[in-house]
């Protein structure tokens, strides 16, 4: 009896631990799917709050993107591959232990232009006022005072005629030797508007950004009427298929360069989908320094159907930003393209990275950066050949130390991360960012083209959208017309007078005379209309940046 109640409490006991292991077998494996939810839910947190470090930063934190190495960084700087310049003759001299008042920059004075039209106004007593109050005499005035103040009257209107006249003989009745004077041509035939009307719509609309509304409040004191929205868009897009044969033969000079810039920006446009508005991009186009001008080019998507058609002929080094589509364009050219990427771009993953975490890399891959840029600032002088061979002496070492430095962390950090994607996306390009070390002609980065990327941008702002994709399509090519102008300091309205008035006269372009009407050959011609004060303003900013580029450079190696 002992026996058998032995042997049913053994089996309970088995039976009990066999369902005691098949409960710890599925606790550990609740276990495990916990701590995968809880590691999933963790990396999900921590890319929340990096998203929201980033939304803060482009909300909130000022757009410039400066970067002042710390205390820390002065190793990296003590090592520069080329001698400092020599310190300013102030930083010879002794510092005082008062703190020196930082010398106040006197006060410019202001001349007025001889051209101006004088008005003089005489402001004299009247003839009572005039008497002595001390004798009764009468007071005579002794020397003037002048002051001076510049006023603008409204811009004024005028209208042109033309009087053509028929000659005809006296003598002879058959009508034969009659002939008439002909008219000189005009941009849009049977408009009522002149060039320098369209050429005023022109300048406000793409280069002061302003909408269409103000165009009819700023014409309604001069003209005295009120011009519908449809007309101005009529006048835009008549300029626009007069300046279109100007604009492809820029494009052509484009396709000639050794290297192109390629960026693109958004802009919705109406007719897409009924309803609603749609996207299409604006890509930009930059030749290199011997064929400095722009070509926009409006698509319905951000596809590489757009880039692909325009460079469907081009042999040469295409520089942008890494996206993907000019990526596709460059494998699928079959040696015909060569890419490079744009340092600013690399540099910028980092920067947002350091709203995200505090990791040293992030500093020193900047201050990295820093360095390229400061010997690009002495090569810009110097000459292609010359260019080439200071790259290859001073910042090809420098570029093998950033990789080096990425590829030694960069299994260290969380793929989600925004420093590991920062990290990667150098990493991934670096043939490409490495490209410009092999020819002096390649620059660094697409800065050019995105400058020029801000004015539609401002457009964008304050239009908000295109009335069509034809609309786009005349954007596209005024915007070509007016940024490549202003790269060389042009004054918009008078060049775009000349321009159209000269195209509205041309049966047959001619390259000959297309060559001579492109920015850089009429600034030439017309020194009169190049903005002095702007191309100097311009200097002087970069010398300062210069200046002050070098000073920190001259801190950090001290």
């Amino acid at each position: 009896m002992e026996q058998g109640s032995s042997s049913a409490d053994f089996a309970a006991v088995l039976a009990r631990l066999a369902q005691l292991e098949t409960e710890n077998a599925e606790l550990q494996q609740i276990n495990t799917e916990l701590r995968a939810t809880i590691a999933t839910q963790q990396e999900a947190l921590q890319t929340a709050h990096e998203q929201i470090a980033l939304l803060k930063k482009r909300l909130f934190a000022a757009k410039r993107e400066r970067f002042l190495p710390s205390p820390d960084q002065k190793l990296l700087f003590e090592a520069l591959p080329w001698a400092p310049l020599p310190p300013p003759a102030a930083a010879n001299q002794p510092e005082s232990n008062m703190p020196q008042k930082k010398p106040r920059r006197p006060r410019q004075k202001f001349v007025f232009p001889d051209f101006l039209p004088v008005v003089r106004h005489e402001h004299k007593l009247d003839e009572a006022e005039c008497k002595c109050g001390g004798c009764g005499a009468q007071r005579v005035p002794l020397t003037p005072i002048i002051t001076k103040q510049i006023e603008i009257d409204p811009p004024m209107a005028r209208i042109e005629e033309h009087v053509r006249y028929t000659y005809a003989c006296p003598k002879c009745r058959d009508g034969k030797q009659m002939t008439t004077t002909e008219k000189p041509p005009t941009p849009l035939e049977k408009s009522p508007f002149g060039a320098s009307v369209l050429a005023w719509i022109i300048d406000a609309k793409f280069n002061r950004h302003l909408p269409t509304y103000r165009h009819q409040e700023m014409l309604l004191e001069p003209l005295g009427i009120w011009l519908s929205r449809s007309l101005l868009a009529g006048l835009l897009g008549g300029s626009a298929n007069v300046l279109r044969p100007l604009t492809e033969y820029a494009l052509q000079l484009i396709l000639q360069s050794y290297v192109i810039q390629a960026d693109e920006t958004p802009f919705k446009y109406l007719g897409g989908e009924p309803g609603k508005s749609s996207i299409g991009y604006l890509f930009g186009y930059a030749g290199d320094a011997e064929q400095r001008f722009l070509y926009y080019d409006y698509r319905p998507s951000r596809s590489r159907e757009g880039p692909a058609e325009l460079l469907a002929n081009y042999r040469g080094i295409l520089l942008t930003d890494g996206f993907s589509g000019y990526e596709a364009l460059v494998r699928e050219s079959q040696g015909r393209l060569r890419a490079a990427a744009c340092w600013m771009h690399a540099r910028r993953e980092f920067d947002e990275a350091r709203a995200t975490t505090s990791h040293a890399l992030v500093e020193e891959t900047i201050a990295r950066v820093k360095l390229l840029y400061d010997l690009e600032d002495r090569a810009k002088s110097l000459t292609n050949e010359q260019r080439h061979e200071l790259r290859d002496r001073e910042s090809r070492p420098l570029v093998e130390k950033y990789f080096a430095a990425l590829e030694a962390v960069r299994e260290e950090f969380r793929p989600t991360s925004k420093l590991a994607q920062a990290v990667q996306y150098s990493l991934n390009r670096r043939e490409e960012l490495s490209r410009y070390l092999q020819d002096g002609r390649i620059e660094m980065d697409t800065g050019l083209l995105e400058r020029s990327l801000r004015g539609p941008a401002l457009g964008r702002k304050n239009f908000l959208f295109f009335g069509s994709f034809n609309g786009g399509r005349t954007a596209a090519t005024l915007y070509s017309v007016v940024q490549s102008a202003r790269l060389y300091n042009l004054d918009v309205t008078a060049y775009l007078t000349d321009i159209l008035r000269r195209l509205a006269g041309m049966t047959i372009y001619d390259s000959v005379l297309l060559r001579e009407l492109l920015p850089d050959r009429w600034a030439l011609a017309h020194p009169q209309h190049v903005l002095l004060a702007r191309q100097q303003e311009s200097r002087d900013a970069l010398e300062l940046r210069r200046l002050h580029r070098t000073k920190r450079r001259l801190q950090n190696a001290g």
